[in-house]
């Protein structure tokens, strides 16, 4: 089979990882239009299972890209979580916490956006195989071979690329159900009080995860986007029954029985989060990995920020790598696990096996104790007012001493 096209950069994938990368490479290098292409199985707008929650730190990142958020969302300024230990209960604040929108309507955005800079997204059509050479990578794809100086594997947490790559490992892949339930605004207390709810006390029945409720709009109606989160794939525990996980989800939000649904409740969706692992690679030869083809954060499985950070040092390594600099792969590697997303994982990763480990409702009473270290940690796991770029130690400095940070 002859190579079809020949290309600077092939993009595995069309969600916020690869087209971060695309947007800003383009940005960077505006002679590059028409020459990135990103291989994209489905047509957007496409389904996507997810929360689809933006933390402050995903909206920065728009905000970085000179994209306005153009889907419709429901922002929420408050939150409550639900522990063995007790109720946290999280004060509103002046900012959002978070912001909802549909991943559907969001990525095809983002796609929009891309196309408009220069990249040409090849659509349903799946990748297959890859082989690297000494001074390409080829792409098999159901529509024919693709060549190109670097490959971006940015195709979800089963991506094709990884596997053909760097191998198939499923050590670090957990799993989430959702299932989306009509309300009434003047009804549910996620968007009267504009706040999202967590439940943590399936921890106790085994499970390495939470539960969520967030509010969401879907054609324009309002509604409840509920699910499970459970960080380990383990066959021999009762947690890897998907009756299992949805009797853990019924029990955390009981109230939503009274929606009509009785026992029968809406179609339930199913998808695996990969999330970090310090023992990964993400570069081999002149293929790189993005977003949650490299992984999520383990904590609560939240993609989309890391799918933003990934882009933007995946394009800035791409740029430099495309100028002669044989070594900026292998530092972008380098840069996920010792830079600064490295270090927030590292730190995101080591409070999992705490909150989900054996002595789980020891952290949790640890968590509950007090209000003002409650924002900081919310404040700084969603980045807020870049906080994040803290060291624990500097961050706790100034809240014990200017009372905010």
């Amino acid at each position: 089979m002859s190579v079809e096209k020949n290309y600077e950069v092939i993009i595995a994938g069309s969600g916020p990882a690869g087209l971060t990368t695309a947007i800003r490479l383009l940005q960077m290098r505006p002679g590059l239009a028409g020459r990135i292409a990103a291989v994209e199985r489905s047509r957007h707008p496409r389904p996507k299972v997810c929360a689809g929650g933006l933390i402050p730190r995903s909206i920065a990142a728009l905000n970085e890209l000179r994209i306005p958020l153009q889907v419709p969302a429901v922002q929420v300024f408050g939150g409550s979580a639900r522990t063995e230990a007790g109720t946290i209960d999280l004060e509103p604040s002046c900012d959002p916490l978070c912001t909802i929108v549909r991943r559907d309507e969001f990525d095809a955005m983002l796609a929009r956006y891309a196309c408009e800079a220069g990249l040409e997204i090849i659509e349903q059509t799946r990748v297959m195989e890859v082989e690297q050479y000494a001074d390409r990578v080829r792409v098999a794809t159901e529509r024919g071979l693709l060549d190109a100086r670097v490959l971006v594997g940015a195709d979800g947490s089963g991506s094709r690329v990884r596997t053909s790559v760097f191998g198939q490992t499923k050590h670090n892949i957990g799993r989430a159900l959702t299932a989306e339930v009509p309300v009434r605004e003047d009804r549910a207390d996620e968007f009267i009080r504009r706040r999202y709810r967590f439940d943590f006390n399936c921890v106790a029945a085994g499970i390495s995860g939470y539960c969520w409720s967030f509010p969401c709009l879907i054609n324009g109606q309002p509604h409840l986007n509920l699910g499970i989160y459970d960080q380990h794939l383990r066959n021999e525990l009762p947690g890897s029954s998907r009756r299992y996980l949805l009797a853990q989800l019924r029990a955390a939000f009981p109230e939503i029985d009274s929606c009509g649904y009785g026992s029968a409740w809406p179609a339930l969706k199913a998808f695996p989060i990969r999330w970090y692992d310090v023992r990964d690679h993400y570069v081999r030869g002149r293929t790189i990995l993005a977003g949650d083809a490299a992984g999520a954060e383990p904590l609560m499985g939240e993609g989309i920020s890391c799918a933003f950070e990934h882009g933007k040092l995946a394009a800035a390594a791409i740029a430099r790598f495309l100028d002669g600099d044989c070594a900026a792969l292998d530092r972008y590697g380098d840069e996920l696990h010792r830079g600064l997303i490295g270090r927030k994982l590292r730190r995101l990763a080591f409070a999992a096996r705490r909150f989900y480990g054996v002595h789980h409702r020891f952290y949790f009473r640890l968590a509950g104790i007090n209000a003002h270290l409650q924002r900081l940690s919310v404040d700084w796991y969603n980045g807020a007012r870049h906080i994040d770029e803290l060291s624990i130690a500097r961050a706790a400095l100034r809240l014990i001493l200017y009372g905010s940070v």
